[in-house]
């Protein structure tokens, strides 16, 4: 006997009973639907490698889940038409502050964020959240000095607060999961491609023989030491080429004017693809990296690379590059003096071209899908 204290309307049986009496248990039951929402944040800044990157993420969503929606700040004046999802404008200049603070109370309850470009709110555990590498954990000292405090409070929190972390390359993943203590059951790779197709314009306009710079002024991207070994040649029957502009986010890295060299602050996708397609080179002597997407690039276009000798580049371009110390500009000259010479070129453009066939758009949905299907609950 039950005691009479207890309710029919509070006893769980009762409920299931008297539902089957009236037919409703054949109904089908429904469950809250999960709605993707991206932080579109990054999408105001100038393109770099983590907007590229996130620029492909927020393509590749907005077409695999098209119910999805994209958060931007109302300042934001770029134009988000070719994702062709609905955009969500909250109020604010899309600063650290909309972030966290404003970016939160615009979602639901049932509402999971992407957050693509190494940020994302605290408040917001339901988050999937793409962070490239730890340089700014690891090397402060190559960052503007407010950018790397905030950054190395905010990181550290962020990955253990988050449902998910992604990031760009088993190395960088296994050196957050190392250096932050984040679960190897939360964290998983997706791995870009290059957007940078080969087009029909292939004449960059430079006008005589060059190798290819392309990165930031950012002191780990061993744009000096590029500097440094052109400028010890002697009277080199080349250019050298930069491709990059200068970021507040860096530590100043003043690389004073060398004869010989061009710098080009920003150019478009077709420009950068010619200047892929005529380069000697590319010449990547990073000193950390979470991927190296121009090596990608640039393998895509037949350019062979000449790369400083990474872990990472190792993982994701194998022996396709032509690998080097920086400071060590005899090596640097047998890299270029290889180069010169028809046959051996053939062969590292043919590895690149093998080597770029990894990484493509396909694979990197279905690394999407992997991470974002459980949450959404698909």
């Amino acid at each position: 006997m039950r005691p009479e204290s207890v309710r029919e309307k509070d006893d769980p049986l009762a409920i299931v009973l008297k539902a089957a009496k009236l037919g409703e248990l054949n109904r089908p039951l429904t469950w809250p639907t999960m709605a993707l929402v991206i932080n579109g944040r990054s999408l105001a800044r100038p393109v770099t490698g983590v907007e590229r990157y996130a620029r492909m993420m927020i393509a590749i969503a907005a077409k695999e889940w098209p119910d999805c929606k994209i958060a931007v700040p109302s300042s934001m004046k770029t134009s988000t038409k070719a994702f062709g999802c609905e955009v969500i404008r909250i109020p604010g200049n899309g600063g650290h502050a909309w972030e966290q603070v404003l970016l939160p109370k615009a979602l639901s309850k049932n509402d999971v964020l992407l957050s693509p470009a190494n940020t994302g709110p605290l408040r917001v555990r339901r988050q999937a959240v793409v962070v490239h590498d730890l340089a700014v954990i690891h090397h402060p000292e190559w960052f503007d000095r407010r950018f790397a405090m905030w950054y190395r409070f905010l990181l550290p929190r962020l990955v253990h607060r988050v449902d998910r972390v992604i990031s760009v390359s088993q190395t960088s993943l296994t050196d957050i999961q190392r250096t932050l203590g984040v679960p190897l059951e939360k964290s998983s790779v997706v791995h870009p491609y290059s957007m940078i197709e080969p087009g029909v314009v292939t004449n960059a306009g430079i006008g005589s023989p060059y190798y290819l710079i392309v990165g930031s002024l950012d002191p780990r991207k061993g744009i000096d030491s590029a500097m440094a070994w052109y400028a010890s040649l002697d009277r080199p029957a080349f250019k050298l080429v930069q491709v990059g502009r200068t970021s507040t986010s860096f530590a100043s890295n003043v690389v004073p004017p060398v004869p010989g060299v061009i710098r080009l602050d920003e150019v478009n996708d077709e420009h950068l693809s010619a200047l892929y397609h005529g380069a000697l080179a590319l010449i990547q002597l990073s000193q950390f990296e979470g991927f190296g997407l121009p090596i990608l690039e640039a393998m895509q276009h037949g350019c062979p690379v000449v790369a400083s000798d990474l872990q990472v580049f190792r993982e994701l371009f194998g022996d396709a590059p032509i690998f080097v110390d920086p400071t060590d500009h005899a090596r640097m000259n047998e890299a270029t003096q290889e180069l010169s010479q028809p046959a051996q070129r053939e062969e590292r453009v043919g590895a690149g071209r093998i080597r770029a066939t990894h990484f493509s758009e396909a694979r990197m949905t279905e690394e999407l899908h992997v991470v974002l299907d459980p949450l959404l609950g698909c």
